[in-house]
């Protein structure tokens, strides 16, 4: 059995701001995480504490350089559904098949 597509133009308009809010929201995190990451690197402070601040700081850093890399991507993908919507109504086959 198929489903049809049913897609609201507000509802897209709501996700691909919130995806914009989003990527900017991880951008300014990662830009954070690399600021405190150099800090601590360079604070007075030394021992297991820090090493130790240092190893969770590294994954913090990773998870969201991951993260910073797969939102444009998402972002782009709902930005395209506009072009791809557009791109379906006009194509030949459908043309064709509105005016039988």
């Amino acid at each position: 059995m198929s489903k049809d597509t049913i897609i609201h133009d507000r509802r897209l308009q709501t996700a691909q701001a919130e995806a914009r809010k989003l990527e900017r929201s991880i951008d300014r995190a990662y830009s954070k995480c690399e600021t405190l990451h150099s800090f601590v690197q360079s604070a007075n402070w030394k021992g297991s504490a820090r090493d130790s601040f240092l190893s969770y700081l590294d994954i913090i850093k990773q998870y969201h350089a991951e993260l910073k890399e797969a939102a444009p991507l998402q972002t782009q993908a709902l930005e395209n559904i506009d072009s791809y919507k557009n791109n379906f109504r006009h194509h030949a086959l459908v043309r064709k098949v509105k005016r039988l």
